[in-house]
């Protein structure tokens, strides 16, 4: 009796294994998609809340520098 019992509950975490098996890669998927979603939503929320108003930033070819007037 105990025997079978043990195949059964063998049996049964093979199937739950091989089920779960077949969601990783949408998992991994969505992980992926909540990450990228948690930086963008940093950033709206720390530009939304900056003292000053969120400027977007120049980028410049390698080598030249910007000259601002000193504040």
């Amino acid at each position: 009796m105990k025997s079978d019992y043990a195949e059964q509950q063998k049996s049964i975490a093979s199937e739950v294994v091989n089920i779960g098996c077949g969601y990783v890669e949408p998992l991994c998927l969505l992980s992926d998609i909540i990450a990228r979603l948690d930086v963008l939503t940093s950033f709206a929320q720390v530009s939304a809340d900056a003292p000053e108003p969120y400027v977007r930033p120049r980028l410049l070819a390698k080598g030249l520098l910007l000259m601002t007037p000193a504040s």
